[in-house]
């Protein structure tokens, strides 16, 4: 599969904007009170496991934007004071079901204020806040097919409050988790949910091959 980054890692947030463009994948958060999985982005923080899941382009589509859900584990605190950053990382399908590390674009790590959260007024199952947070960017260019999208919180106490990703009942039940043990992600079905994110960005248009198709049509006929 083909991507392209457009913009450099290093300005790829537009911080505080919220992400334009459609909604080409949806698994919103619709049981923010049931059990779901904590998800760091490094090792070293007390559960030491980073969360992913798959999702599929219908058709060739330029990204712009990332949009997620969660909060607090609420084991101090209802609310996200001990998550320092959530950072963000596309992976391509190995063409197997699971996840090509090796593809991995890392679209930055952000701050509660960089990601234009908001309180969605739900609680999490353990008593915590949550919060729709999102990014968007310049434009990342992806073909129709598999990926993955992993979201995970760097933490100030790395044994405090971890960040827990919503549920979503949309979705196939499948998810990856990365222990951080050198292995990788391993991929494997949840009996209760997948993990509420969204996609948006803007669909190739079609326009292009249709006029390569009508002219070649027009040549025929002469």
């Amino acid at each position: 599969m083909m991507h392209q980054l457009m913009i450099s890692a290093g300005v790829i947030g537009v911080f505080g904007v919220a992400a334009s463009g459609d909604v080409l994948v949806s698994q919103p958060s619709d049981r923010a009170s049931s059990p779901s999985f904590f998800s760091d982005a490094v090792p070293g923080q007390f559960f030491s496991q980073r969360m992913a899941d798959n999702f599929t382009l219908s058709g060739d589509s330029e990204v712009t934007g990332i949009r997620w859900w969660g909060g607090s584990q609420n084991f101090s605190s209802p609310d996200v004071t001990n998550m320092v950053s959530w950072t963000v990382v596309l992976f391509e399908s190995d063409g197997f079901g699971g996840v090509d590390e090796s593809s991995a674009i890392d679209l930055g790590s952000y701050t509660f204020a960089q990601t234009n959260a908001v309180a969605t007024g739900a609680t999490l199952f353990g008593g915590g806040i949550e919060y729709m947070q999102e990014i968007s960017f310049a434009g990342l260019d992806l073909n129709a097919g598999e990926y993955w999208i992993s979201v995970g919180a760097t933490l100030e106490a790395p044994g405090g409050d971890a960040w827990v990703w919503s549920g979503s009942t949309v979705g196939d039940l499948v998810n990856g988790t990365d222990f951080f043990d050198g292995s990788g992600f391993s991929v494997f079905n949840p009996t209760f949910n997948d993990l509420a994110f969204e996609v948006v960005g803007v669909p190739a248009p079609a326009s292009a091959g249709l006029l390569a198709f009508t002219g070649l049509v027009s040549r025929r006929r002469r």
